[in-house]
């Protein structure tokens, strides 16, 4: 479905969100979202799956036909999402876009792509260097890197889509737990005092290195979440941008080319 790819590229961080000009509510509009509450676009990506089989309904109460969803979507049309007082996601409301926001959808699309080409330009060449401090207090360089397979990721605490990735990347660090050879490191922009909250919250089985911001800057980075992997010579062999469902698959079958 075309609303999961529309969303994945709102999620990244990089992106401006936009804001929809249409501010006033019809009435037949008002008896659909009753007793629900619109969720921010900020949020959205903490709904994963549930997008799925999300039903959309016009400003008149009308369900739309997933295709009818689609065409809107992939146009730049802005939706409203609204959940239930059990934070359960029920409906979304969608209406044609306006020249706005098919304007801002396609300099919206350019862009992103115009970062993704300009990232995918570091594959097949050195990672870049570093000289930080871990979450632990441990000095981590750039060499701590070699013979081995290194798995990145760059994130930040107010990420929902770092947030949403998370558990599954969890599972790809236990699945290589006894394999030595693979290490894992999770570049943080957020700094180290604001992390002990955030891991009440959240677990994040990466090595974590917080006050990253230098070294994400340095490798080009402006879109999060982002995942790369470094082989075994330094080099950067997948960089991916964005909150991409099954992620740690695809990470998984690089790694297993490498070993």
């Amino acid at each position: 479905m075309i609303f999961r790819t529309t969303l994945q590229l709102i999620c990244i961080c990089f992106l401006m969100l936009i804001t929809s000009c249409k501010n006033d509510t019809t009435a037949t509009e008002k008896s659909i979202i009753e007793g629900l509450t619109e969720v921010p676009q900020s949020e959205w990506g903490a709904f994963g799956t549930e997008l799925d089989n999300l039903k959309f309904f016009d400003r008149d109460g009308t369900e739309l036909s997933e295709e009818e969803t689609d065409i809107y979507l992939s146009s730049g049309a802005q939706p409203k999402l609204y959940t239930d007082e059990n934070d359960i996601l029920k409906l979304g409301i969608i209406e044609p876009p306006t020249e706005e926001e098919k304007k801002v959808m396609e300099e919206m699309m350019a862009r992103f792509q115009a970062e993704e080409e300009k990232l995918q330009e570091s594959i097949g060449t050195p990672a870049w260097r570093f000289d930080l401090v871990d979450y632990d207090g441990k000095r981590v360089t750039s060499d701590d890197l070699k013979g081995k397979v290194t798995v990145v990721n760059f994130w930040f605490k107010e990420c929902k889509p770092c947030i949403q990735e998370m558990p599954e990347l969890n599972e790809l660090v236990s699945s290589f737990k006894s394999n030595e050879n693979v290490q894992f490191f999770g570049f943080s922009t957020t700094e180290k005092d604001q992390l002990p909250s955030f891991f009440e919250k959240h677990d994040f089985d990466y090595r974590i290195i917080p006050d990253s911001q230098s070294y994400a800057m340095a490798t080009g980075v402006t879109g999060y979440p982002t995942n790369m992997i470094i082989d075994q010579q330094g080099n950067i062999t997948f960089l991916k941008t964005g909150f991409i469902p099954g992620i740690a698959e695809n990470i998984k079958k690089e790694i297993q080319k490498l070993l």
